[in-house]
């Protein structure tokens, strides 16, 4: 993937949601996933937060970080394992961590007011140009076997993107990008990458275009064999589940 010449769109993007993969072989931004159980209401623990922002703006300044976002999700249960997220970009890996807060009274509430559940990180093989940031993210977690990772990514690049980037021309999507799970790496676990599909608002939020899968697959791929099409794709990866997040705050790079 090559490099844009617009360096505040590169880092705007990776700021925007996880992380960007300049290149087949190099990482240049790294995203940290913090699932988070909120024990206290959703008032309180942002009332909290954002008496934290003024330290990760100053962190953002810095370049300690690319962006930091609070995202709550929806359609949740008090059994839920998690219901808000903390996803925070960094320059490097080595830079992975949350920095050395003065107000220590302000972190210990803070901690009290929520339980970090598991921590994942992700890198982005495949993206969209990003113009818009979204409120609400349609997450589709999915499971690639083992052997699976270029073909299924191969779908998903020759496939599925041109068909997403016509939704977005539609205004439908504002982001669609291809997350890669690194940690916890390996086959093992219930899903290694994830699709977020970006809207503008709650209104815009689908699972497909307006014409119908069929209808938008042969508008930007005419000679396409949708059977053929279809069983790749289910053949390439299964898919776990669907959340919605929505962004609630964010600490964000500024045009």
């Amino acid at each position: 993937m090559k490099r844009s010449s617009n360096h505040f769109s590169n880092k705007f993007f990776g700021a925007l949601f996880l992380v960007v993969l300049m290149s087949s072989n190099v990482y240049s931004q790294f995203t940290r996933v913090q699932f988070l159980k909120v024990k206290a209401s959703e008032n309180g623990y942002l009332a909290l937060e954002s008496q934290w922002k003024s330290f990760h703006q100053e962190r953002l300044e810095k370049e300690q970080i690319f962006a930091r976002y609070i995202l709550k999700k929806h359609f949740q249960g008090t059994q839920d394992e998690y219901n808000f997220a903390i996803v925070t970009v960094f320059p490097t890996i080595g830079s992975i961590g949350d920095g050395k807060p003065l107000d220590r009274d302000l972190v210990a509430k803070i901690e009290e007011a929520r339980d970090i559940v598991k921590t994942e990180l992700y890198d982005t093989p495949i993206i969209l140009e990003v113009t818009n940031l979204p409120q609400f993210i349609n997450m589709e977690f999915m499971k690639v076997e083992e052997g699976n990772d270029n073909v299924y990514l191969t779908i998903e690049d020759e496939i599925w993107k041109p068909a997403h980037a016509e939704m977005k021309k539609t205004g439908v999507l504002t982001t669609w990008s291809i997350y890669r799970q690194l940690y916890p790496g390996g086959y093992g676990g219930e899903y290694n990458f994830v699709v977020a599909n970006g809207f503008a608002d709650q209104k815009k939020v689908t699972f497909e275009a307006s014409e119908g899968w069929d209808g938008l697959l042969m508008k930007v791929h005419p000679d396409l064999d949708l059977q053929d099409t279809y069983s790749r794709t289910f053949a390439s990866r299964q898919l776990v589940k669907i959340e919605l997040w929505e962004i609630l705050d964010s600490v964000v790079p500024q045009n």
